[in-house]
């Protein structure tokens, strides 16, 4: 599998968890002459919240940015090779970046732009460790989270506010959630 942190992607990109990632290879498809159409929509409603879709093709798929944009999916494009195309799908999901700030910054940056969520509305945080105080503060104000850490220096906390009210919040810090 592919994994979406790449410095030069989209934030909202790099953030998706490789555990929520849908590959469709359709290169012997289309080598084949076969219609991947179906086969690529098929794919593309297997992949979980906050997950992202990857289609390979033999050619830059300018037709499908229209067909999934109408949908809501953001794509970034790769051109590997004259006959191979890489061309992620995901969702656009709000990035605050706060790796850069001193405490209590983040904190207060993330809790605002938080409540300013709409109802079953989603950010993620980028931080450089696990946010301790912020967990439970998220937690008080009947936001549920999940925590990934990607790499020594590199987190990923998804903040959702609950589309009804919180009944239970289930609150994890784990790898396989964002």
């Amino acid at each position: 599998m592919v994994n979406p942190v790449v410095d030069s992607f989209p934030l909202a990109l790099q953030v998706v968890d490789p555990a929520t990632i849908v590959e469709a290879d359709v290169r012997e498809d289309l080598r084949a002459g076969r219609e991947p159409f179906q086969r690529i929509m098929a794919a593309r409603a297997e992949v979980p919240e906050f997950g992202a879709l990857i289609v390979r093709a033999t050619f830059e798929p300018a037709p499908l940015y229209r067909v999934m944009g109408k949908a809501g999916w953001a794509h970034h494009t790769e051109h590997l090779a004259d006959d191979d195309w890489r061309v992620w799908f995901y969702r656009e999901i709000p990035v605050l970046d706060v790796r850069e700030m001193e405490p209590p910054e983040p904190l207060a940056h993330t809790l605002n732009a938080a409540a300013a969520l709409p109802p079953g509305g989603a950010l993620v945080q980028l931080n450089v460790r696990v946010p301790k105080f912020l967990l439970p503060k998220l937690t008080d104000q009947g936001f549920s989270y999940h925590t990934r850490e990607v790499s020594p220096d590199r987190v990923h906390v998804l903040i959702k506010r609950p589309s009804a009210p919180a009944s239970d919040n289930l609150n994890e810090e784990s790898p396989a959630h964002v």
